[in-house]
């Protein structure tokens, strides 16, 4: 009788000391892996929240797997269990909708990488440099010293403009010169004007184009590639350069000019 109260005893201890040692080997075994991803990740050139994300989804993940193979070595059915967290994944995901979208997206640019730490971009209505790419969100450091903080979801709804991506950009300035100006005149000045800075680049060559006939005087655009770090300063230079050839040459920039006509009533 004793030996029979006693059988059921020992197996339970058995059990028992056989999902601790599944649990000490799974977190022993997840230590190790979540070190081996952190390296890899690393390697890879990912940001620190990233890596940290990446990381513990390994680790809690392979605790999660010991934690379930413990209870089935207790003698809890397998199909319980898996009901059990699939209960509690639907709940979590209902709760976290956002956060999830938030996540994928951010998924989505570690794949395929529309932009990355450093590149200046403009999305979301924010124009800046990226500063980290977080869990759920992108810092950006806007040109006056701001930082903003997107929802990756709401940047992948975005269009993004990447600044950085191909190294160079076209630093296009337009001007309005009168009607009355010789277009030819005009056009080798900007040309001049270009040829002497050492910024604009020569292969794709600059240009001057006649965009359109406005209201008050013909759109000329002015054509010239930079690298990237001459962009902005670029365009202020060449704004203020147009200004002092155009006045010392005589070429006139219109602005505009309305006719006033007054109808005098009869006595």
């Amino acid at each position: 009788m004793e030996l029979a109260t006693e059988l059921p005893l020992i197996a339970w201890a058995l059990r028992l000391a056989g999902a601790i040692i599944v649990l000490l080997l799974g977190r022993r075994l997840a230590r190790i892996v979540r070190e081996l991803v952190k390296k890899a990740l690393h390697q890879a050139g990912l940001t620190d929240s990233l890596v940290s994300l990446f990381t513990a989804v390994t680790y809690y993940g392979i605790l999660l797997l010991a934690v379930m193979l413990a209870l089935v070595l207790m003698g809890i059915p397998i199909t319980s269990i898996v009901l059990a967290v699939g209960i509690v994944v639907v709940i979590l995901g209902i709760a976290l909708q956002e956060s999830l979208s938030n996540l994928a997206a951010t998924v989505m640019f570690l794949l395929f990488q529309p932009y990355k730490v450093g590149d200046i971009v403009q999305t979301a209505g924010v124009m800046g440099i990226i500063k980290e790419i977080q869990i759920f969100h992108t810092v950006i450091m806007t040109f006056d010293n701001k930082l903003v903080t997107a929802p990756n979801g709401k940047i992948q709804d975005s269009n993004i403009i990447n600044y950085s991506r191909l190294g160079t950009l076209r630093a296009d300035v337009n001007v309005q010169v009168s009607y009355g100006d010789d277009l030819r005149q005009v056009k080798q000045i900007l040309l001049d004007i270009l040829a002497a800075d050492e910024r604009v680049l020569p292969d794709p060559p600059p240009s001057v184009v006649i965009l359109d006939f406005g209201a008050d005087g013909i759109d000329v655009g002015v054509r010239p590639f930079v690298k990237l770090a001459d962009y902005w300063n670029m365009q202020f230079d060449l704004r203020e350069r147009i200004k002092e050839r155009f006045d010392e040459t005589g070429i006139t920039i219109p602005f505009p000019q309305r006719d006033v006509h007054l109808i005098q009533e009869k006595p």
